[in-house]
C-alpha cells in the first residue's frame, strides 16, 4: 500500500466557541450560556460542584482564563487518548478536543503506522462529544500526524487526510485549499469552505493539516510536546477567526431583517403621501401611523447600531487575528520561517467581510433618515390640524362671547326703560325685550365670526 495511506501517531483536535455572555443578555442568558459549554466537557453528568468551580473561575480579571485546574484539562475516560481543555476568552467560551485513539501499552505498538482511514473514528469520536451542543460561534479542525517515510509525499497524503475525514460536504481540495506553507519543521496545508450570506455560522467549515517529516530525527511524541505552547496560540488564533466570521453571519441576518423594513417603510411613506395631499386629513389615521413609525424607527435604529457593532467585532478580531500571527511567528520561529503564510484570511476578511458590511450600514442607514422624516412630516402634519382646531374653537368662543356681551347691553338697556316711570304709561313686553337682545346678540356675533375668520385665513 502506498505510503501516502499511513501516518505515525495521527491527532484530531477541534477547537470550539460559544458565545459566554453577550450584548443585553441577563443572568438567566449567561447561566443557559455556561449549561450548554459545560456538557460539551462533561457530557449530561455535571456536579454541582464542577458549575461552581466553572461559574468561580470565570470571575479572574484575564482576558485568558483556563476554566479547570490540578489538571487544567478533563481527560476522556480510559482507554481513550483524549482530553478536554476549556478556556475563556473574554466574551467567548473555547475548549479544544484532543483525540489520537487507544492508549497503547507498548510504546511500539502507540508509535506504529496507522491508516489514514482512522481519521474518520477519530473525528466521530470527537464529535459525540458536541453533537448535542453545537458551537454558537464556529470551530476549527487541526489535523496532526508524522510522515512514516523519507519518500513520502506530505501533499498527497494532506490530500489523502482531507479526502478520508469528509469534514465539508461537497470538498475539492484545489478549490478549498487556501494557502500553505512550512513551520515548527512541518508542513501545513489550510482548507477552508466560508458560510454563505444567509447567516448560517453551520456552513462555515475550516481545517488545518500539519504533517511532520519522517527524518525530523525526533518521535512525533517528542514533536507534539512542542504543541503545548503552539496550542495556547491556536486556540485564541482560532477564535479571532471564528469570531470575525460570525460577526460577519449575523451581519447578514441584520441586512435581511433591515431590507424588509425597508420595503414596507417605503409603502406606508407612500401611503402618507396621499393622505398629505388628501382634501380632507384624517386626524385618528395619521396618529396611527405615528404609532407605526415610531416603534418601527426604534427597532430599525436598533437593527442600524447592531449592524455598526458587528463591523466594530469584525475589525477589532481581524486586528487581532494579524496580531496573534505575528505573536507566533516571534516566539516559535525557527530558522527563518514564520507563521504569516496563514495570514491570507486577514485579507480576504478585509477585503470581503469589512467592505461588505460597511456599505451595507451606509446604504441601510437611509431608512432611517426616511423614517425620521416621516415622523417630523406627520407630526407637523398634526401640529397643524390642532392649530386649526384650536382657532375654530378660539373664534366660535370669540363670537359668541360677544354676542353674549352685546345680549347683556341690549337688555340691560331696555331694562332699565321697563322700570324707569315713563314706562308705565306705556310698558314694554319682557318677552320683546328678550327677543330684542338675543337677536342683537346673534348679530353681533355673526359679525365677529365672520371677520375675526377672515383675518386669520
Amino acid at each position: 500500500m502506498s505510503n501516502e495511506n499511513w501516518l505515525i501517531y495521527p491527532t484530531v483536535d477541534l477547537f470550539v466557541y460559544d458565545l459566554a455572555d453577550g450584548i443585553g443578555q441577563n443572568e438567566d442568558n449567561i447561566s443557559q450560556n455556561r449549561e450548554l459549554f459545560l456538557q460539551k466537557i462533561y457530557g449530561d453528568n455535571i456536579s454541582a460542584l464542577q458549575r461552581e468551580q466553572f461559574k468561580q473561575a470565570e470571575t479572574e480579571t484575564s482576558d485568558y482564563i483556563e476554566l479547570l485546574s490540578d489538571p487544567n484539562i478533563a481527560e476522556f475516560e480510559p482507554p481513550l487518548d483524549g482530553y478536554a481543555y476549556p478556556v475563556k476568552l473574554g466574551d467567548t467560551y473555547a475548549a479544544q478536543f484532543d483525540f489520537s485513539g487507544n492508549r497503547e501499552l507498548d510504546e511500539d505498538k502507540q508509535l506504529a503506522p496507522k491508516e489514514i482511514d482512522c481519521l474518520e473514528s477519530l473525528k466521530q469520536e470527537v464529535i459525540s462529544r458536541i453533537i448535542n451542543s453545537p458551537a454558537t460561534i464556529g470551530q476549527s479542525w487541526f489535523i496532526s500526524g508524522q510522515l512514516t517515510a523519507d519518500d513520502q509525499d506530505a501533499l498527497a497524503t494532506a490530500k489523502n487526510c482531507y479526502s478520508k475525514l469528509n469534514l465539508f460536504p461537497n470538498a475539492v481540495w484545489n478549490r478549498d485549499l487556501q494557502t500553505e506553507g512550512q513551520f515548527l519543521g512541518a508542513n501545513f496545508y489550510e482548507l477552508w469552505q466560508p458560510p454563505g450570506d444567509n447567516g448560517k455560522i453551520s456552513q462555515n467549515h475550516h481545517v488545518l493539516i500539519c504533517l511532520f517529516p519522517y527524518n525530523s530525527g525526533q518521535s512525533i511524541l517528542v514533536l507534539s510536546k512542542t504543541f503545548d505552547e503552539f496550542y495556547t496560540h491556536l486556540i485564541r488564533l482560532f477564535a479571532y477567526r471564528n469570531k470575525v466570521i460570525w460577526a460577519y453571519t449575523q451581519s447578514r441576518k441584520l441586512k435581511v431583517s433591515l431590507k424588509d423594513s425597508s420595503g414596507e417603510i417605503q409603502q406606508f411613506v407612500n401611503r402618507l403621501l396621499g393622505q398629505v395631499n388628501a382634501s380632507k386629513v384624517d386626524l385618528k389615521e395619521l396618529q396611527k401611523d405615528l404609532v407605526y413609525f415610531l416603534r418601527i424607527s426604534s427597532a430599525y435604529a436598533s437593527n442600524i447600531s447592531g449592524l455598526e457593532q458587528q463591523e466594530n467585532t469584525i475589525k477589532t478580531n481581524l486586528r487581532n487575528y494579524q496580531i496573534r500571527l505575528k505573536t507566533i511567528s516571534q516566539k516559535m520561529g525557527i530558522d527563518g520561517k514564520d507563521f504569516k503564510f496563514m495570514g491570507k484570511f486577514s485579507i480576504f476578511a478585509k477585503d470581503k467581510y469589512v467592505w461588505q458590511v460597511a456599505a451595507d450600514s451606509r446604504s441601510l442607514s437611509g431608512g432611517l433618515r426616511l423614517l425620521e422624516n416621516a415622523i417630523q412630516t406627520i407630526e407637523g402634519i398634526i401640529e397643524i390640524e390642532r392649530a386649526k382646531s384650536d382657532r375654530t374653537l378660539n373664534v366660535t368662543i370669540g363670537s359668541v362671547g360677544a354676542g353674549m356681551a352685546t345680549s347683556g347691553v341690549v337688555a340691560s338697556t331696555y331694562a332699565s326703560q321697563i322700570n324707569s316711570p315713563a314706562s308705565r304709561d306705556n310698558p314694554m313686553d319682557v318677552n320683546a325685550v328678550f327677543g330684542l337682545s338675543m337677536g342683537c346678540g346673534i348679530l353681533v356675533g355673526a359679525i365677529v365670526f365672520i371677520v375675526i375668520r377672515k383675518k386669520w385665513r
